[in-house]
């Protein structure tokens, strides 16, 4: 493939989840020179946690893993951010799994024996798929998805960093339950959450970006984004 073609491939993360050495290594030499980040994972368990520490554009992952099939990763990612995008790839290229693959969302499908030229053609055109870049929340905050960045009257805004994963799970999820199981799972790493020390995080974020911010508390269950700001037309 054209270099010049390769470095539309320059602006995106990418999370690689394959058990086979020689598979992940081959990937890696195909895709990491020209990515912005990369990430590896040798099982389903692994995949997911990479998933929680940074932030990643397209997950490329095989269907049959040790520990946490493809699919059981895939569910409990798209639970905490449904717009996550996947590529599947199988040896196992039956029917069933193809269908299972739409169904879970995958934008493109890659039967084993892989060629690195069609992963770098799945990536490019998967990449037109990423979600719209940023989303004005309030009359002052906009916020931009693709590089998970807040901006306040136009300035960058910095928040903590389990307040950033608190606010980026709000976002992903505007305008649906965020639910405590969510923040546990997502922002404290599987630990019992604490709903007090979440509530004054929360408490935090809106003191930090306005009081148009409105993140409602939905009593015993969680908390929910809501966007009340509709500019005029």
């Amino acid at each position: 493939m054209h270099l010049n073609t390769l470095k539309l491939l320059s602006t995106i993360s990418v999370l690689v989840v394959e058990d086979d050495a020689m598979t992940l290594m081959a990937i890696k030499q195909g895709l990491k020179p020209y990515c912005e980040a990369f990430y590896e994972a040798k099982d389903g368990y692994e995949g997911l946690e990479l998933f929680k520490q940074h932030r990643v554009d397209i997950i490329l992952t095989d269907i049959h893993l040790p520990e946490m099939n493809g699919f059981e990763m895939i569910t409990e990612i798209l639970s905490l951010k449904p717009d996550q995008l996947f590529i599947v790839m199988t040896s196992y290229d039956t029917d069933k799994n193809i269908l299972s693959s739409i169904q879970e969302g995958a934008c493109s499908f890659l039967r084993k024996p892989l060629e690195i030229k069609d992963i770098q053609t799945s990536l490019l055109l998967c990449c037109g798929k990423i979600k719209s870049t940023t989303k004005q929340i309030t009359p002052e905050v906009t916020i931009d998805y693709r590089k998970e960045s807040i901006y306040k009257n136009n300035e960058l805004i910095f928040l903590s960093q389990k307040s950033h994963k608190i606010f980026w799970l709000l976002c992903y999820n505007i305008e649906k339950l965020v639910s405590y199981d969510m923040f546990e799972d997502y922002v404290y790493s599987g630990e019992s959450i604490n709903k007090g020390a979440l509530h004054t995080a929360i408490l935090r974020i809106k003191q930090q970006l306005g009081k148009d911010l409105v993140i409602d508390n939905i009593q015993n269950q969680g908390y929910m984004l809501k966007i009340t700001y509709r500019p005029d037309k």
